[in-house]
C-alpha cells in the first residue's frame, strides 16, 4: 500500500476528499481533509435520473482542485468513489468520461458496497463490536448490521436528502415526504433491528451538533458522542416539522439548512422502525471505510485484537526512539512516586 492516499467520495450533496499517511503495518494519520457542495444531483430527479450540465461542470471543477491538492501532499495514490446520484444516472459515462480527461477514473460503486465501507469504518474506529449504522447521505440511505465483529447484513434504500427536497420539501408537501420515507422503509428486512445504531454522515453529525449545544455538551468533538434517542426525538420531528425560516433559531447552521429537514425526517421515522434507544455518532464513514478496505486487506476487514489505532499513531508519529521513550516513563514514575510520598507525610 503506497504510504499516502487520498480518498474522493463523490456523494449527490457534497463531494469531499480525505488523505491518510500509512506510518507502519497497520498504523497510519488524517494528513488533511476538504469537501466541496457541488450538489451533482441538482435537478436530476426532475429529470429521469439525468446528471445536468452545471452540476457535471462543478463537480470536475472540484474535483481538479483536489487532484492538485493530492500532488502538493505527494499522494501516490487515489481511490475515488462516487455514490447514489452518479450510480442512478442513466448519463453517467459522460461524467465519467469527463474525469479521466482530467486523470481522475472513478468507481462507481453500488448501494451495498457504500453500505459496507460507512459500517467497515465505524466497526474499525468505533469502541463497539455491534450495532447498526445508518448513513443518509443526499441520494441514498445506506444501513448495515454488525454483530460479534462482523457486518452480517447491509441494504441501499432510495431515501435522501436532496431528493426529498426536490421531489417534496421544495413543493411544502410534508405528508408526501412522510408516506414516502415510510413505504421506502417498508422495504427494510425484519432483523434490522438494535437498540445501538451508529450515525454516520452529514445529517447525523448535524443533528448531534445540535444536541451538544443545547445541552451544553463540554467537549468539542463529535466522534463516538452519544445520546439518548427517545430524549432527543422531538426535537428531529420539530425540525421537519417547521418552517425553514425559523431553522436557525433550533440551532441549524446555514450551510445546513436546505437539507437538514429531509435528513431528519429520514433519521427519525429510520430510527423508531430499528427500535433504537442509544445512538452514537461516527466522525468516520465512506472515505475512512474505502481506505481501511484497502489498508485491512489481509487482515479480514478489521484490526487485530488489542491492536488500537490512535495508540499506534501516537507511537509512530512520536516515539520514535525506544529506549529513550522508556527512560522517560521510568523518570516519571519515580518522580510521581517521590511526590506521592511527599503528600503522604505532608
Amino acid at each position: 500500500m503506497a504510504q499516502i492516499t487520498a480518498i474522493i467520495d463523490i456523494g449527490s450533496n457534497s463531494a469531499r476528499m480525505a488523505i491518510f499517511k500509512k506510518t507502519s503495518h497497520l498504523g497510519f494519520h488524517l494528513l488533511y481533509e476538504t469537501k466541496s457542495k457541488v450538489r451533482i444531483s441538482e435537478s436530476t430527479y426532475e429529470h429521469q435520473g439525468y446528471l445536468q450540465p452545471a452540476p457535471m461542470e462543478r463537480a470536475i471543477c472540484a474535483l481538479k482542485d483536489f487532484l492538485w491538492i493530492a500532488k502538493l501532499h505527494k499522494a501516490r495514490k487515489i481511490l475515488c468513489v462516487a455514490t447514489s446520484a452518479v450510480r442512478d444516472a442513466p448519463n453517467k459515462a459522460d461524467f465519467l468520461k469527463l474525469a479521466r480527461e482530467i486523470g481522475l477514473k472513478i468507481k462507481v460503486i453500488s448501494g451495498e458496497q457504500e453500505a459496507y465501507f460507512g459500517a467497515l469504518s465505524a466497526l474499525n474506529l468505533l469502541p463497539y463490536n455491534e450495532g447498526l449504522t445508518i448513513d443518509i447521505g443526499g441520494g441514498s440511505t445506506e444501513c448495515a448490521l454488525i454483530e460479534n465483529f462482523k457486518i452480517i447484513d447491509k441494504i441501499s434504500l432510495n431515501l435522501g436528502t436532496i431528493r426529498l427536497k426536490e421531489l417534496f420539501f421544495d413543493k411544502g408537501d410534508l405528508k408526501g415526504a412522510i408516506d414516502f420515507v415510510q413505504q421506502t422503509l417498508a422495504n427494510l428486512p425484519s432483523h434490522f433491528k438494535h437498540q445501538r445504531i451508529f450515525g454516520i454522515g452529514g445529517t447525523a453529525r448535524a443533528l448531534s451538533k445540535v444536541i451538544q449545544k443545547q445541552t451544553d455538551y463540554p467537549l468539542d468533538t463529535l466522534h463516538a458522542f452519544e445520546y439518548d434517542f427517545h430524549a432527543h426525538a422531538n426535537l428531529f420531528h420539530q425540525i421537519y416539522t417547521t418552517n425553514p425560516l425559523e431553522l436557525p433559531k433550533l440551532g441549524i447552521k446555514e450551510d445546513r439548512i436546505d437539507s437538514i429537514q429531509g435528513g431528519a425526517l429520514i433519521f427519525h421515522l429510520a430510527l423508531l422502525n430499528f427500535e433504537a434507544k442509544h445512538i452514537i455518532t461516527s466522525g468516520v464513514g465512506v472515505r475512512e471505510g474505502v481506505f481501511l478496505n484497502d489498508l485491512l486487506r489481509y487482515e479480514n476487514g478489521h484490526f487485530p485484537p488489542n491492536f488500537n489505532p490512535s495508540v499506534r499513531n501516537l507511537k509512530d508519529r512520536f516515539i520514535s526512539d525506544f529506549k529513550q521513550s522508556n527512560l522517560q516513563k521510568t523518570l516519571a514514575l519515580r518522580l510521581f512516586e517521590s511526590q506521592k510520598k511527599h503528600q503522604l507525610v505532608s
